[in-house]
């Protein structure tokens, strides 16, 4: 029996819009099932600031693998849910091909479903004109919310999948986006391709940037797909274990290190079979340790880069040498081509074929801001700056060629005559990669998103689906080069990031953003002002520590030394601060205890607790730390005793508090002085209340535990349930799950029964 469930009803629509889903009208690029989803909560979806509707989670409901997030339905409990069925009519109803046979599958689903009530049946099977398309659409709406509005069930889908079982059931995000919606020409090299892939299963798709090297791969994907049982793509995010470690699996555990992560995919990935494609999209590096390793899996692979590649099988695409291919191509855009054929062909030979200086040619003629003949003048005459023209350098088989490509892009970069709020956001895009519209506009502070979507349409940023938006990389090289970003005239963007690196205990839904951008700020301004380069790392090593991102830790502890061999560069404390996160990184502290002991004592030593009391505090309880993990369990205690002191003298009640508390109670507690826990966690609890983060929940949580630990049955469930309404109300569903199952287990363990009312979300 299928059940009314989101995951039944979206793919029940999905299937009567599948058709269409990919030929949309007027549009650049397929309608997606992102679109589709956006479409149907579009209020909710324009007023909410996370990254919820990102394409994983998408995937994950419409697998059955994970719920609606309750703050989307609240809203529509208290908003109404009738503009659900409105929004399905404005914003999907195009791309449903049978809305008689739409309404007929949902109405059997709905009538076929035990678990309904029949008052609740009666509600939804109400008599509509069913020719007339805004009550079907109206009904849809209905079933919709009926299908969210009401306990989930999850799919049981525990095991992770072998090579006997498509791919798409168990790994989320990992979806081809469709090519570009104009995309031509490439059918002789498309076959040539495939040919080439029968007899070598890894292959690198090398060629200059900006001729399409990636919607080439796309299209393949899409030509070919018939071919194979499953086809994953992967944007290259600067590290190949990075990207296995970040795939997402319906088996993960929230309790999984990264480590366990790596190690669970790598297995599935070496189940692969050569069914099975892999695209790696924008490889652009000269080597990435893990590659001689993944080349030697059994599946197929295809990756496109810019860099010399020493391995596999180099696949070179060129220029579509057919000029009436592109100019088919500038016609898609540019709405009076018929009538300037002659010179577009010109303006195609000028810019030597290349398929992104064509695209943006195109786009400025459609704009009308120049004609034709004035762009192949200005072409002719200013192909690049003179003063700069020799600082961009492309590599091809280990040989410097002309910039030519690169020179073209410049130049009409020139021609839009960019205001400052324009070039402001070219410069701030650098330092993002894939990001929201309005994501992007709020870490900007901008008024509105127009200036964005501007630059969406001429072609400076990519809008490849729904509204997410990202530099191609031929376009980032040419705003470096003449934007020249910088920790000042990106400081609006930067100082938004930096508080958001702040804010620990929580984590953000936007986490994988602010990681990314990160990476971006030290590879590409990193160097322009040492000082605030300095608080940048300082504050992104805090953050990256409550994510476990250990290995870009070292990274960035590696970045902070150098810069602080210049003696005059930071303080006494910036010194202390780099020595005690030194200290505190797993792989010292696992291999070197002794010598990181001995690191934390100078950090101690140089400290000034007068200045940065709190810095202090946190050295203390990590040096106590570090002696507990080696066997000298009373002189850890007692530097974490001092440490709890100071900062409780200081009156300092943020997370810093909190974690120094737990930290110092749960210790105690391992060493059987409960009592003195719990008086720690109460002190604690009294001096935050009313904070609500991710770490005031685990400190209700701990108070819980000790409370089991001495007897209380009452309390310590009232300590839970605190701790678990508070992670309901942050929104951390996966932990929450964790939390309750870890508590009934910690009750069970020492005698006590769980109270009945978790059952429902503790089985869940």
């Amino acid at each position: 029996m299928r059940r009314v469930d989101f995951s039944t009803v979206i793919n029940i629509i999905i299937e009567n819009c599948r058709e269409n889903m990919h030929t949309a009208k007027d549009r650049e690029r397929a309608f997606t099932q992102t679109d589709l989803i956006t479409g149907i909560f579009s209020e909710y979806y324009d007023s909410c600031d996370d990254k919820i509707f990102d394409s994983s989670s998408i995937s994950r409901w419409i697998k059955g693998n994970r719920p609606i997030p309750a703050d989307l339905i609240n809203f529509y409990r208290d908003n109404g849910y009738e503009s659900i069925g409105n929004n399905f009519k404005d914003n999907c109803a195009d791309v449903v091909y049978d809305f008689s046979n739409l309404y007929n599958e949902l109405v059997t689903l709905v009538s076929n479903d035990y678990s309904l009530s029949e008052e609740k049946k009666a509600d939804i099977l109400i008599d509509i004109d069913t020719t007339d398309e805004y009550e079907v659409c109206r009904f849809i709406g209905n079933v919709i919310f009926a299908a969210i509005d009401r306990p989930f069930v999850p799919v049981d889908k525990s095991m992770l999948p072998t090579s006997a079982i498509t791919v798409s059931e168990f790994v989320f995000g990992a979806y081809v986006p469709a090519p570009c919606r104009y995309f031509c020409g490439r059918d002789n090299e498309l076959d040539e391709l495939h040919s080439v892939l029968q007899e070598h299963s890894k292959i690198f798709i090398s060629g200059f940037a900006g001729i399409g090297k990636s919607e080439f791969a796309k299209a393949y994907a899409k030509k070919y797909k018939k071919e194979y049982k499953n086809v994953l793509y992967f944007n290259y995010p600067g590290s190949l274990k990075e990207m296995i470690t970040d795939m997402d699996f319906v088996g993960d555990n929230i309790s999984d290190d990264e480590c366990t992560r790596f190690t669970k995919h790598i297995r599935f990935l070496k189940s692969l079979r050569s069914d099975s494609l892999i695209i790696i999209d924008n490889f652009n590096v000269a080597s990435d340790s893990f590659l001689s390793t993944l080349i030697n899996y059994g599946c197929k692979m295809i990756f496109t880069t810019r860099s010399n590649i020493d391995c596999g099988y180099i696949f070179n695409l060129d220029v579509i040498g057919n000029s009436d291919e592109l100019y088919q191509l500038v016609s898609k855009y540019y709405s009076y081509a018929d009538e300037n054929k002659a010179i577009i062909n010109k303006l195609i030979e000028t810019v030597h074929h290349h398929t992104l200086s064509v695209e943006m040619i195109a786009k400025l003629l459609e704009k009308g801001l120049h004609s034709p003949e004035e762009i192949l003048e200005h072409l002719r005459q200013n192909s690049a700056d003179p003063e700069s023209a020799d600082k961009i350098k492309i590599s091809k088989d280990g040989k410097n060629i002309k910039e030519t490509y690169y020179n073209h892009i410049r130049s009409l970069f020139s021609l839009y005559l960019l205001n400052e709020n324009y070039q402001s956001i070219m410069r701030n895009m650098v330092l993002v990669d894939e990001v929201r519209i309005r994501y992007f506009a709020k870490m900007l502070e901008l008024n509105d998103t127009n200036g964005i979507n501007e630059l969406c349409e001429l072609g400076f940023i990519k809008n490849s689906h729904a509204d997410l938006v990202s530099l191609h990389p031929m376009i980032r090289d040419v705003v470096l080069l003449d934007l020249k970003p910088s920790f000042e005239n990106c400081d609006t963007l930067i100082t938004n990031l930096k508080s958001k690196l702040q804010i620990i205990g929580y984590e953000l839904p936007d986490s994988a953003i602010i990681i990314s951008s990160i990476r971006n700020v030290m590879k590409y301004i990193g160097k322009t002002d040492s000082n605030s380069y300095l608080n940048f790392l300082e504050a992104a090593y805090v953050f990256l520590d409550n994510y476990h991102e250990y290995d870009f830790m070292e990274i960035i502890i590696s970045e902070t030394e150098k810069l602080l061999d210049d003696d005059k560069l930071g303080t006494d404390n910036n010194r202390a601060l780099l020595l005690n996160n030194k200290a505190m990184l797993p792989a010292n502290r696992n291999d070197k205890l002794a010598k990181s002991i001995s690191l934390m004592n100078k950090a101690l030593s140089m400290c000034d607790e007068k200045s940065n009391p709190v810095l202090f505090a946190n050295i203390n309880m990590n040096l106590g730390i570090l002696y507990i993990e080696n066997k000298e369990t009373e002189r850890g205690l007692e530097f974490m005793d001092k440490a709890y002191l100071f900062i409780k003298l200081c009156r300092t009640y943020n997370d810093d508090f909190i974690t120094i508390a737990r930290n110092y109670a749960t210790t105690l507690s391992a060493n059987a002085k409960v009592n003195k826990a719990l008086e720690v966690l109460t002190e604690c609890e009294f001096a935050t209340e009313g904070c609500s983060s991710n770490n005031h929940a685990a400190l209700l949580f701990d108070l819980g535990a000790a409370y089991i630990l001495s007897g209380n049955y009452p309390l310590a469930v009232k300590k839970y349930n605190l701790a678990f309404a508070e992670y309901s109300s942050l929104g951390c569903t996966d932990e929450l799950t964790a939390r309750k199952i870890a508590a009934a287990q910690q009750m069970q363990r020492y005698g006590f029964e769980y109270p009945k009312e978790w059952e429902t979300d503790y089985l869940e």
